[in-house]
């Protein structure tokens, strides 16, 4: 009996001494993990806004030149939140010569006033769609009306470039619609905080009206038919946090057919292709 009472007692203090060690050994182990600090909440998305002026050479709009031996000057100003944006563009040219104008009037004239508003979607991951409004206010010199597009269209990003197609169609006076494929690519530069865009697109010209893109050699066929390429090149470069500069080299070009006599039979220099250098400066905030 009294080997047995031993037996208990010696039993008893090695088991507590084993649970001691034990869970000395746990609140070892559970004192030294790292302990995670609290997830800070994602700052809350802010709409950004963007200051930009343009100077170009010559303004051309989807291959046909608006302008000729003169400067332009392009201020644009847009809003961006969550998908929404946007945007009022104006050409300034520093002296007009319009060869179609009701006047042939000399001298710095502001002669057109866009106003955008688009929204942008992320269907999946890099798929992104995009529709929107653009109204073209247009000098009464120039044009008889102003203009009126809805459009659609979307991007994907793939790791080296993006490409993306877009279908604009005019619901004003001289309906019909601008298809536009392009191809883009941006590139980090080694050299503070520089980057380097590329730009080429194809577009194509389905009119509904023989007034607003005659075809030259016959006037009662209406023009449906590839239009104008344009390759652009930008080179970004920051001059501080908000401010950016970005000096850019542009050419457009007609793309054969009965786009050489259209382009050229519009444009105000009468050229079917268009060299194009400026550089803006962009404030965003």
């Amino acid at each position: 009996m009294k080997r047995n009472f031993i037996g208990w007692v010696t039993g008893f203090f090695l088991v507590v001494a084993m649970a001691g060690f034990v869970g000395g050994g746990l609140s070892q182990a559970c004192a030294e993990e790292p302990v995670k600090p609290p997830e800070e909440p994602a700052p809350p998305e802010k709409p950004t806004w963007t200051l930009q002026t343009d100077v170009y050479n010559q303004y051309v709009f989807r291959g046909v030149a608006l302008s000729r031996d003169s400067a332009v000057l392009q201020p644009s100003f847009t809003g961006a939140y969550k998908g929404l944006t946007v945007n009022v563009w104006g050409n300034f040219d520093t002296s007009e010569k319009n060869p179609f104008g009701v006047q042939k009037r000399r001298g710095p004239r502001w002669n057109e006033t866009d106003f955008t508003i688009s929204y942008t979607y992320e269907v999946i991951k890099s798929l992104n769609l995009t529709a929107g409004f653009i109204y073209y206010l247009l000098d009464k010199n120039n044009s008889a009306f102003d203009q009126r597009e809805i459009y659609g269209g979307f991007g994907y990003k793939l790791p080296w470039f993006e490409f993306g197609f877009a279908a604009y169609r005019e619901v004003g006076d001289f309906p019909g619609t601008y298809l536009q494929w392009y191809i883009t690519r941006s590139q980090e530069l080694p050299w503070y905080g520089m980057s380097l865009d590329l730009w080429a697109s194809w577009g194509a010209e389905l009119s509904d009206s023989k007034l607003a893109f005659p075809v030259p050699h016959d006037p009662t066929k209406l023009y449906r038919s590839l239009h104008a390429g344009h390759l652009m090149a930008t080179l970004n470069i920051p001059l501080g946090k908000y401010v950016k500069f970005a000096p850019r080299v542009m050419y457009w070009y007609a793309l054969g057919g009965d786009s050489t006599a259209v382009i050229r039979g519009l444009s105000w220099d009468q050229k079917p292709n268009h060299f194009v250098g400026g550089a803006s400066i962009i404030v965003t905030f």
